[in-house]
């Protein structure tokens, strides 16, 4: 079937903009569902409606909210499995065609060692077997994860550059080729697949995407160029930085440390290029140019105030 009526929670999040805009952009009619006491503004491009349901997503508002809807796009934080099943069982009983999950992950939550380090990992594993399941009991739905690597312009501090400060951490030689992608090329990719939603490459699989693939020193040359300066670089033992943040998962510094071990993740288990699954040609997505990325992020106000 053709999509034309898209769903999507999270518009206001992390993701959620970028999704919007490529969706936009691509012709779509979005409709943005958000919780009642959501207090972000709804300042949305004309054409784009907003629904709000009760905070606790009950059944009969996420099936009135998704009649007559094509698509249903999560961009919430993943760990939430108990609503993104609640979507996927509203999605199903409405006739909703086409499924994509909050995975979007930095690594691939097939790995073994991503599902031991994370539980974040664990939960996006098991929701996808949620989805095979109803989509071998329901012919008419279907779903796609979309694994990215890390979301490489969010925020270059959550991948230990300091660009203001010329600064970088470095795992080991920094010599690991990983894949990347902007939010923008995330966004992309999400209107692309609801494009091809009839194409059965698209149908109930995970599909790799990227920006780029570089090593780490890569990237920081890339930084040098686009600053003009040399940055200094602190070299990290990479297993043995992971055991140590791992171990402070354990003891509570929770939110910091997972996202220090999906930094060592990202950068040695994310090279998307000879995977099952790896879809940039199949979405029409070209890759971007490393070195005008970091020239974008180098010249962001707020990264010129530092």
């Amino acid at each position: 079937m053709t999509i034309k009526t898209v769903t999507l929670l999270g518009a206001d999040g992390r993701l959620g903009p970028a999704v919007l805009k490529a969706l936009i952009d691509s012709n779509f009619k979005v409709q943005v569902l958000k919780r009642a006491s959501s207090t972000s503004p709804p300042n949305y491009p004309p054409g784009v409606t907003e629904t709000k349901i009760p905070d606790d997503f009950p059944a009969p508002s996420l099936e009135s909210a998704l009649k007559n809807q094509d698509a249903l796009i999560v961009t919430i934080p993943g760990t939430n499995t108990a609503l993104q099943k609640k979507l996927a069982d509203a999605a199903v009983k409405t006739g909703v065609a086409r499924f994509i999950p909050a995975d979007f992950g930095s690594v691939d939550s097939d790995s073994e060692r991503a599902r031991e380090w994370v539980p974040l990992y664990v939960d996006k594993y098991e929701f996808r077997g949620y989805l095979s399941a109803l989509s071998e009991g329901n012919p008419g739905f279907s779903w796609t994860a979309v694994v990215c690597g890390h979301f490489f312009d969010y925020d270059p501090l959550w991948l230990h550059i300091d660009v203001g400060n010329r600064r970088a951490d470095i795992l080991d030689e920094g010599d690991v080729p990983a894949s990347a992608s902007t939010m923008a090329m995330i966004g992309l990719a999400v209107a692309r697949i609801l494009g091809k939603a009839d194409d059965a490459r698209t149908r109930n699989r995970t599909l790799f995407i990227q920006s780029f693939c570089a090593t780490q020193m890569d990237v920081i040359r890339a930084f040098e160029r686009a600053t003009g300066d040399r940055f200094e670089l602190k070299r990290i033992d990479g297993m043995e930085f992971a055991r140590e943040r791992r171990e402070e998962m354990r003891t509570g510094v929770v939110k910091a440390a997972t996202e220090d071990v999906v930094w060592v993740l990202g950068a040695y288990e994310a090279d998307w290029r000879q995977r099952e699954g790896f879809a940039n040609e199949l979405l029409g997505l070209e890759e971007e140019s490393l070195d005008e990325i970091c020239k974008r992020i180098v010249e962001e106000p707020s990264m010129k105030r530092m």
